[in-house]
């Protein structure tokens, strides 16, 4: 073989090698209120190349080893082949809210992600809470709500006026031991329990006798779930709230102690909450009532527990407002968080007299995780709790990056809604709106 064949040949074999030996890396935050739908979709991209651990392997920050806890995760690591991309693709996730994944991919707040180390060659998904982390810039995230919704502003996110990706859904929830009475919230309702913290439980009911009180409970300013309920009931996304948050030690079986969230996310004594990750600062304000839950998944967790015995606490004093008394948390939630935590026992609600109740997808229509009358609720406009889910990136993107992106959109993110219980695709609504909570536009 003459040399020139020979260093053809050479040169052949060594850039197939290194095209093999490629290492693509995504990395993703955003909104904890579309992790369900975001997660299969990214998981089912694998599937549609080869079986788990064969193709592809996958670890996450809950325990469970299956597909229902790594889509419901706040954390993952995948690794493998993803289709149309050359190589290995490690893509992490790392969930931390609308708003505060807006801030991290424009350089100012670097979430923890799972390092690929953490993934071990089994064929089956691995649940760890002792999974190792490092902290990194990421380059996408998922977002709720429109960049103009929330106070980022130091970089232009991209793509500019083509973000959308989908719909993400909403409803109103009561934690476990809702009376039969409590079955719909207005948005004066919210309104009002929102801006006090605390109702009685007959502004719902119009029963007199119904003397139990209601909470507010929510997420902090970094989520885009937040965003989306105050511009939903115009309340102003900027503006003060006074929600309670359960305690260290009220968050079990039971509630047993709530408290109005603590200045800062932090307390002391009988009123101590998680930590900082409580408090909602991006907007520049941590007054005590504020803050709110850094996670959907620990929100809807405690929508599934009872509270009938519960002391209250202002998130100043160590001593309780309100001692052993039976109370009800109030809130707002994407559907495939109000589904799971219905099934623990929460109670979903009409919303302004309409309600849609999320369910499995296998014989739901068009397997949307919604019967067909409330698909058409949602894709009319007739239910309004919903916006529009986005997907933003920093900077440009290299040739892997666009063809990820692109499949995302086109086709991993559209099967994600489909068996979720999340929202709509976007070709599914008959409707739109300009802006988050805008009025519904309908054609005609």
């Amino acid at each position: 073989m003459k040399l020139k064949t020979i260093l053809a040949a050479t040169l052949a074999a060594g850039i197939t090698s290194s095209a093999l030996a490629q290492t693509t890396e995504i990395t993703i935050t955003g909104a904890t209120a579309f992790r369900q739908a975001s997660m299969q979709a990214i998981y089912n991209a694998y599937s549609s190349v080869g079986a788990l651990g064969n193709t592809f392997n996958v670890c996450h920050d809950f325990t469970g080893n299956n597909l229902s806890q790594l889509i419901a995760s706040n954390k993952a690591v995948f690794s493998g082949t993803f289709p149309g991309i050359t190589g290995t693709t490690v893509i992490r996730t790392s969930f931390n809210g609308s708003a505060e994944g807006l801030n991290a991919i424009a350089g100012n707040n670097n979430p923890t992600f799972l390092q690929a180390a953490a993934l071990l060659n089994t064929g089956s998904i691995q649940g760890s809470t002792a999974t190792p982390t490092q902290t990194l810039r990421p380059k996408f995230s998922f977002s709720d709500v429109y960049q103009s919704t929330t106070p980022i502003d130091n970089e232009v996110l991209n793509p500019v006026g083509a973000s959308t990706v989908g719909v993400v859904t909403f409803a109103m929830i009561a934690n476990e031991g809702a009376p039969a009475d409590l079955t719909n919230v207005t948005i004066q309702q919210a309104r009002q329990l929102w801006t006090s913290g605390i109702q009685p439980l007959s502004l719902f009911t119009g029963d007199p006798n119904d003397t139990s009180l209601v909470f507010a409970t929510g997420r902090n300013d970094g989520s885009g779930t937040r965003a989306a309920y105050l511009t939903e009931w115009t309340y102003g996304v900027a503006n003060l709230v006074n929600q309670y948050i359960t305690t260290a030690s009220g968050n079990s079986t039971a509630i047993t102690r709530i408290t109005l969230v603590p200045a800062n996310g932090l307390g002391s004594g009988n009123f101590t909450t998680s930590g900082t990750g409580n408090a909602s600062t991006l907007w520049g304000n941590s007054a005590t009532g504020n803050g709110g839950y850094s996670s959907s998944s620990a929100l809807r967790t405690v929508m599934g527990l009872p509270s009938t015995t519960v002391d209250v606490y202002n998130g100043v004093d160590n001593s309780p407002d309100i001692s052993a008394a039976n109370v009800l948390l109030l809130t707002w939630l994407s559907t495939a968080d109000s589904k799971n935590a219905a099934a623990a026992g929460g109670k979903i609600l009409t919303y302004n007299g309409v309600g849609v109740t999320p369910i499995d997808a296998a014989g739901s229509y068009l397997s949307s995780g919604f019967n067909e009358a409330d698909f058409k609720k949602i894709a009319s406009g007739t239910y309004s709790a919903w916006s529009y889910q986005h997907l933003y990136y920093y900077g440009s993107l290299t040739a892997n990056e666009t063809t990820w992106y692109d499949a995302m959109k086109a086709t991993w993110i559209p099967e994600g809604l489909a068996t979720t219980s999340n929202g709509l695709e976007l070709g599914d609504m008959a409707v739109s709106r300009p802006n988050d909570g805008s009025p519904i536009v309908a054609p005609f």
